[in-house]
């Protein structure tokens, strides 16, 4: 039974909050107008006490930009590869994308690899892929260490190595990303880099069927080629993975399918 891995996961929507108590300045140093400019944004991309507008937030995201501030950067790019509020522009989500990698941001660091892996925006250059997947899976992005792993699996800019790309997976499966999920249970499955095992892919494929419904059709493949004791261990495995998920990234895991 070989599986095939979803591919390269960029663009997704911007998760980031507005600011903590810890992050808005004292009153005797007022916000820039850049931060008030993209704190405005946020709420008109979010909908947040106003009405949702994402030509309004893509204004004021875009006067935020110009002054250097590093999130509105991000989401304006994003705003581009997406279409909202301004024409789909892949040239111009690289651009933004590429002045707030330049400052550390890990997003936009793993949405320009992504551009360069996939050719839009940018020539397609994979060695410039991995180098802003590097970049951001130093500090930790889940999304970015799961394509960094996929760069890995498929030899692209490195010799392959599927040991290497487990690893990686694994990493960013265990920080909740289900693409990760799903491609590592896929590879549990095929016997890549380490013994077949239909358990534990089934139990990844369970856990990421909350995010990805196709992992579903995949894990009820899988589960014809098993038994009932199997089934049994890989439920245990997955209730396991779910309570250490929600430990490292504090976010609640249903308990799945086959509870």
């Amino acid at each position: 039974m070989l599986l095939s891995p979803l591919g390269v996961q960029a663009d997704v929507v911007p998760v980031r909050p507005f600011p903590t108590p810890k992050d808005i300045p004292s009153k005797a140093d007022e916000p820039s107008k850049a931060e008030k400019d993209y704190r405005r944004g946020r709420q008109f991309a979010d909908g947040n006490g106003v009405g949702q507008d994402y030509a309004q937030a893509a204004k004021l995201y875009r006067s935020a930009a110009e002054k250097g501030h590093a999130a509105a950067q991000y989401d304006l790019g994003y705003l581009y590869a997406q279409g909202l509020g301004v024409g789909r522009d892949w040239k111009q989500a690289a651009y933004w994308y590429r002045k707030a990698a330049s400052q550390g941001d890990a997003e936009a660091e793993n949405n320009l690899g992504a551009l360069y892996a996939t050719g839009r925006g940018v020539h397609r250059n994979d060695r410039e892929a991995l180098h802003w997947y590097q970049l951001a899976e130093e500090q930790g992005d889940p999304e970015a260490t799961s394509n960094l792993g996929m760069m890995y699996f498929r030899g692209r800019a490195v010799k392959r190595d599927y040991v290497r790309a487990f690893e990686l997976l694994r990493k960013a499966a265990e920080l909740g990303y289900a693409v990760a999920q799903n491609n590592l249970a896929l590879m549990y499955a095929n016997g890549q880099a380490v013994a077949k095992d239909y358990a534990w892919a089934y139990a990844w494929l369970d856990i990421a069927s909350e995010k990805i419904s196709a992992c579903a059709d995949l894990r009820d493949r899988i589960a014809k080629e098993m038994s009932a004791e199997d089934i049994a261990h890989a439920h245990d495995l997955g209730a396991r993975e779910r309570g250490l998920i929600s430990e490292r990234t504090g976010a609640s895991q249903s308990p799945g399918a086959f509870q």
